[in-house]
């Protein structure tokens, strides 16, 4: 056993040195509070609930701290499956495959095992998490079968009334009912062969992939640093994206017509190259698009369906919150990249008549992005406010609400700073906003579960932002150098 565990360490240890290497802060910070989460999760169930609710939500928690981190691990060895490795190293395809193999073997037993003590099911539970962990390899390998997952989750509302769909599930139930063993010989025969065949042996397909899977985490790596990262896109894809971004073009064009030498022109110049996706027009043409679309979606899900609305206002009102407050995320997490990413245009545009420099700029640059910042939570803050008055079970608990006053005092933090001294964005930027965000979010619900008014919470959090954009005005953008080029005293 130990020689094993020597031979396959270094494998299974490698995505967890990528990460804690790539990000010390986030690696240990995110992971922590994932367990901080699981903990008191675990003992607020015990607290409020019985036993036996308590039990059941342990060993749900329980069964996923051992998915995770498989699904982790995998991603990992799949990385490492190199075309050159695979064809010059001997035995290395075959390290991987079964180091993959018992990963996959050990986590299957001991989740499903964990979820039947609780729930029952027997065999039935261990035919899931084998099918629920080889889709995720599926999706670990090829990253473009999101779309198609996403679509078949999507749809499942419609399963009921396709003829196949009920065809194969029956079919599978009468299986599982009648020969149960029968079954897991089936499944446990083609799922670890089907998943060692997910690492190739090298060769032009291979090298064709993993290049393909190479370029996407660099997009995403400078993406996440603020680098300028172009990807190529088909004439469909790139039809799609700009659609998601129709505004912007018509802005530009009126922007450039009415171009002055003052400093509000020039500022409305600079928010366009050095924004970039982050930019208003882009953000709000996104919001334009995508609500018609969730509300076209839902008008068909529900059309001579009076049931799936109050199945809606049941389960799906908080997830629609969730994603509704989260319009206003994206400023916040890519306004510093894209502000970093442009710094040599910066240096340019600068030069441009009536620039402003110095106080003005640094003025300027923070009622800019305060007031896009305030628009934003705006938007969502009503969007969720309409959902509260819906009709149906009160199972929001003003979420929605909560995460876009945390995202408000957030931007206090995230737009009003030095950036003069900006340095090179790293995930630690995405990592730490979303966990203070976590925060707040659990201290609002903290006060609304002991019966502070929904009112006086707006009140406290916008005396707490007023606070934090007065004390950060008067120390960052007043007393600090100028703001562009960002990064230069880094």
């Amino acid at each position: 056993m130990a020689s094993l565990w020597l031979l396959y360490r270094p494998l299974l240890a490698a995505p967890w040195q990528m990460q804690r290497n790539a990000s010390p802060w986030g690696f240990y910070l995110g992971w922590g509070f994932c367990l901080l989460g699981y903990s008191v999760a675990l003992v607020l169930t015990a607290w409020f609930a019985d036993a036996a609710s308590a039990a059941k939500l342990a060993a749900v928690l329980l069964s996923s701290a051992f998915v995770l981190p498989w699904i982790t691990s995998f991603a990992g060895l799949l990385a490492q499956n190199h075309p050159h490795a695979a064809r010059l190293v001997p035995g290395h395809v075959a390290r991987l495959r079964h180091a993959a193999l018992l990963s996959y073997g050990l986590t299957t037993v001991l989740a499903a095992a964990v979820l039947a003590s609780q729930f029952g099911g027997g065999l039935a539970w261990l035919h899931g998490v084998a099918l629920l962990l080889f889709g995720m390899a599926l999706l670990a390998r090829w990253y473009r079968l999101w779309v198609v997952a996403s679509l078949v989750l999507f749809s499942i509302p419609w399963w009921s009334q396709f003829m196949p769909v009920l065809f194969v599930w029956s079919a599978l139930l009468s299986w599982q009912n009648s020969q149960p063993w029968s079954l897991s010989l089936v499944l446990f025969l083609l799922l670890p062969w089907g998943l060692t065949r997910l690492i190739q042996t090298g060769g032009s397909e291979h090298l064709a992939h993993y290049q393909a899977q190479q370029k996407l985490r660099r997009l995403l790596k400078a993406q996440s640093q603020g680098h300028a990262a172009f990807v190529e896109l088909s004439g469909p894809a790139e039809r799609v994206a700009h659609l998601f971004r129709w505004m912007q073009p018509r802005w530009m064009r009126h922007v450039l017509r009415q171009a002055q030498p003052t400093p509000a022109s020039v500022m409305a110049r600079l928010d366009l190259v050095t924004l970039g996706q982050a930019h208003w027009s882009c953000q709000l043409s996104s919001v334009s698009v995508v609500l018609p679309l969730l509300f076209l979606v839902f008008l068909a899900l529900g059309w001579n369906r009076g049931e799936f609305w109050g199945e809606f206002l049941k389960h799906g009102s908080m997830g629609l919150s969730f994603g509704l407050a989260s319009i206003c995320l994206g400023v916040l997490l890519t306004v510093p990249a894209n502000l970093y990413r442009s710094r040599r245009e910066q240096a340019l545009l600068m030069l441009l008549p009536g620039a402003p420099r110095g106080r003005p700029l640094n003025q300027l640059l923070g009622r800019r992005l305060l007031s896009q910042l305030l628009c934003g939570v705006g938007v969502a803050t009503l969007l969720c406010l309409g959902l509260q008055l819906l009709p149906g079970p009160r199972a929001l608990n003003w979420l929605g609400v909560h995460l876009c006053l945390a995202y408000l005092i957030l931007g206090a933090f995230v737009l009003l700073r030095d950036w003069s001294r900006q340095s090179m964005p790293n995930s630690n930027g995405s990592v730490l906003p979303l966990l203070l965000a976590l925060v707040l979010v659990g201290s609002l619900q903290g006060l609304q579960w002991l019966g502070l008014p929904i009112l006086a919470q707006f009140l406290l959090m916008a005396l707490l932002f007023v606070g934090l954009v007065a004390w950060r005005w008067q120390r960052l953008v007043l007393q600090a150098p100028t703001a562009m080029p960002v990064g230069r005293w880094a």
